[in-house]
């Protein structure tokens, strides 16, 4: 029970980032432009499901659909999660009113690359995947553990590669350079 409750409030420090860092109307703002091209809208179909699946987790797993309760596992999850939402603080002060929901150029844009953003240049949708994988691993929801990572995989592919086009349709040479001295998501690997 007390590892649900660890879980769940994985998804809540997720909602009391977004609620608390999140200031202005531009970094709130769902509208979308030309540059999201779905993808926003792909991102919150699949993080909705993810949602639901980790609040039925406990009840899939009292009906016995495939658990796994392994408490070394379950550690771990909440560890990596406790990482993630470590990680989204970050992107998120670091990047400010240019963090937003949806794809968009801001007034005045202007290219973040110190921070966490000088290793990485997603680490908002790595968090994302840290804390998500980490709250379903912490259930020892097998369902959880395969759906996540996997739906998470597709649909964060999509919202990159829209992202860095429109990233170099904005900043243009000077987001290649930034490309060649940074990790796509994961510090020092990819």
């Amino acid at each position: 029970m007390l590892l649900y409750l660890l879980a769940y409030s994985l998804i809540a420090g997720f909602f009391l980032i977004e609620y608390s860092v999140r200031r202005g109307k531009d970094t709130k703002n769902m509208n979308r432009t030309e540059h999201d091209k779905g993808s926003t809208m792909i991102i919150s179909i699949v993080m909705g499901a993810a949602f639901i699946l980790l609040l039925a987790s406990p009840f899939l797993t009292w009906l016995g659909t495939y658990a796994i309760y392994q408490p070394i596992i379950q550690v771990a999850g909440l560890l990596l999660g406790m990482g993630g939402l470590i990680v989204r603080y970050a992107a998120f002060t670091t990047l400010g009113r240019f963090f937003s929901r949806t794809l968009r150029e801001a007034k005045d844009h202007t290219l973040v690359t110190n921070g966490i953003y000088k290793y990485i240049r997603h680490p908002g949708y790595l968090s994302d995947f840290m804390i998500f994988i980490g709250a379903a691993l912490a259930m020892g929801s097998l369902i959880s553990i395969v759906f996540i990572p996997v739906t998470f995989s597709f649909a964060y592919a999509y919202r990159i590669s829209v992202e860095e086009k429109m990233l170099i349709e904005i900043f243009g040479d000077r987001y290649r350079v930034y490309q060649k001295t940074s990790k796509l998501l994961i510090p020092f690997v990819v």
